[in-house]
């Protein structure tokens, strides 16, 4: 079946005419297996406009308006040039142009979180010293992890993990690690585990003596002794020095790169070492964005990055908000880092709502100053309270040009109602539903996914990871999919508000590109976009289901470098 033209990006008529009917020939002849693509409009490269880099023999998801599927693209200057057959698009293939066999496999658009603390993990969550078991599913390789971790950090350096972005009954032999398997493998570090389903942490025996506590007892720490181990664990993350903060934001970024993942909003988030008990800010002081700044100042910045300034704890109103804008724009920066606006947070609850005036003083400042904002709104009643908040500063000074969404709203899939959800889009503002019941279920939990898929709003899968929620791109997709959780036998998502993959993957690309400013420019493979992709080391579209929450990308390109490189392909990301 005929399925495809040659698709080309811009440029004035300058091949001969027998080059143009050449490739339109070629094109038309063009076949596949895969499903049929509306064929695209034929155009011309203008002569010297030869691509850097050419990706053939593949099954293509473009993610277009017809969700397209083709053999090749060729990629000049960061962005798409060309897509179609595989003899056209290797046909504008030159001298110097980088031409890699994609063997038959999968490649998507890169993947888009529309929430991820991720700057963070550069600081007070070091994600070099973090053996996360989010993706894994198997006792041997959860201790295999701990083992890597011990491996790569030097000894007497605290090894852990803080929050529930896995389940203890994920595993194929459930339960926490105990004090005996973590003392086998890293005997010479103090390692801390919590994890969703066990109380407190988990230590092993140099973490017991670190702590001065009875090396003789099982490792699970609750109530004080918790505690002292959380503000220890703190106390030596706010020593590490800038190069410590760049190798650990650098490890973090690459693992996401591996899963598949090339942008993300990043809210800030706070502290959960803060010494006072409290989850102060923590982008703060020397523990900020210094390391993700120098990483985008020596271009070796591998993901796009959206963030935000957040108030949390006792820092918090109207003096923090005015103390993170007065020396700052939103919107600032270029496509690879800016500064998107203020949020997640602003302001502490009061009965369960944002409460006037310091909220409506808050809103109205950041709208007069045009900055972005987003906020989380939890429960249904905290949603529709703040919707009509936006709509009332939005009478005074409109908010529908400055990106303002609803993160992570809550209350299972009753909210948000398509009431609230018909009020976010005529604000022309944004909602992100999040995957923090991924790992523990509830049918009564999950947001309704189809419905804000379906409602028009602008939306974008979220994970609010790391520390709640399991951060993989593909475990949050294989969520909304599949309806089930990590844990056997317990129900996730209510099969009317599932997804089909071909949803998901939109609901996680070209429906995200707004989410980091970006709209029209990421997120779909069309000619002129930004070359962001994933070739998948197993086809998205023909893997059994429940292998969706496990794959990984062997190539994945940023705005037409190659980032990450495995199997195959292994070598080609380095400099």
């Amino acid at each position: 079946m005929n399925r495809m033209q040659l698709s080309l990006g811009g440029g004035a008529l300058s091949f001969q005419l027998a080059t143009v009917l050449a490739l339109a020939a070629a094109a038309i002849l063009a076949t596949t297996t895969s499903a049929p693509a509306a064929a695209a409009p034929l155009g011309v490269v203008k002569r010297g406009d030869a691509p850097d880099l050419v990706l053939y023999n593949g099954k293509i998801s473009t993610v277009d308006v017809d969700d397209s599927t083709v053999d090749a693209i060729a990629i000049r200057d960061g962005k798409i040039l060309a897509t179609g057959g595989n003899g056209p698009i290797r046909a504008l293939a030159k001298q110097g142009t980088q031409v890699i066999d994609l063997h038959g496999r999968r490649v998507l658009p890169g993947l888009i979180d529309g929430h991820l603390h991720g700057i963070r993990m550069g600081s007070y969550f070091c994600f070099s010293r973090s053996p996360r078991f989010d993706p894994i599913f198997t006792r041997s390789e959860a201790i295999a992890n701990v083992a890597l971790k011990a491996s790569q950090t030097p000894p007497g350096k605290w090894l852990f993990q803080i929050g529930g972005g896995w389940h203890v009954q994920q595993l194929d032999i459930p339960g926490m690690l105990t004090k005996a398997e973590l003392d086998t493998v890293a005997p010479n570090h103090p390692v801390y585990l919590q994890g969703t389903g066990f109380t407190g942490g988990q230590v092993n025996t140099r973490g017991l003596q670190f702590l001065g506590l009875d090396p003789a007892g099982n490792g699970q720490l609750t109530g004080d002794a918790n505690t002292l181990a959380i503000r220890t664990i703190g106390t030596e993350l706010g020593t590490l020095t800038l190069d410590e903060q760049d190798a650990c934001t650098v490890d973090f970024i690459r693992e996401l790169n591996r899963r598949g993942l090339t942008g993300w909003d990043d809210p800030g988030g706070n502290n959960p070492f803060s010494p006072t008990g409290v989850p102060d800010p923590v982008i703060v002081g020397s523990h900020g964005y210094q390391a993700i700044n120098r990483l985008y100042r020596e271009g070796r910045l591998n993901a796009r990055v959206r963030f935000s300034f957040s108030c949390f704890g006792n820092v918090i109103g109207m003096p923090c908000v005015q103390g993170n804008t007065v020396n700052a724009l939103s919107g600032i920066g270029d496509d690879l880092l800016r500064i998107g606006g203020v949020g997640e947070e602003v302001l502490n609850l009061t009965a369960g709502i944002y409460a006037d005036p310091e909220y409506a003083e808050i809103l109205l400042y950041l709208a007069q100053n045009e900055w972005s904002f987003e906020h989380h709104a939890t429960a249904p009643a905290t949603q529709q309270a703040m919707v009509a908040s936006w709509e009332r500063v939005n009478s005074i000074a409109p908010i529908t040009e400055l990106a303002w969404r609803m993160l992570h709203p809550g209350g299972g899939p009753e909210a948000p109602s398509p009431d609230t959800l018909a009020r976010l889009k005529a604000l022309n503002a944004g909602v992100v539903p999040t995957n923090s019941n991924a790992k523990s279920g509830g049918v009564s939990d999950h947001p309704p996914y189809r419905r804000i898929y379906e409602s028009g709003t602008r939306a974008c899968l979220g994970t609010d990871a790391l520390n709640v929620s399991p951060y993989p791109p593909f475990l949050n997709l294989w969520y909304v999919i599949s309806g089930k959780t990590t844990v056997p036998g317990v129900a996730g998502v209510v099969p009317e508000q599932r997804l089909t993959r071909a949803e998901a993957l939109r609901f996680a690309t070209e429906k995200c590109s707004w989410f980091i400013d970006l709209e029209g420019q990421v997120g779909s493979l069309a000619p002129g976009n930004y070359a962001d992709l994933i070739v998948l080391n197993k086809d998205y579209f023909a893997v059994p289901e429940d292998e969706i929450r496990t794959l990984t990308s062997v190539l994945t390109v940023l705005g037409g470098r190659i980032v990450y490189a495995d199997a195959e392909y292994a070598g080609l990301d380095r400099p």
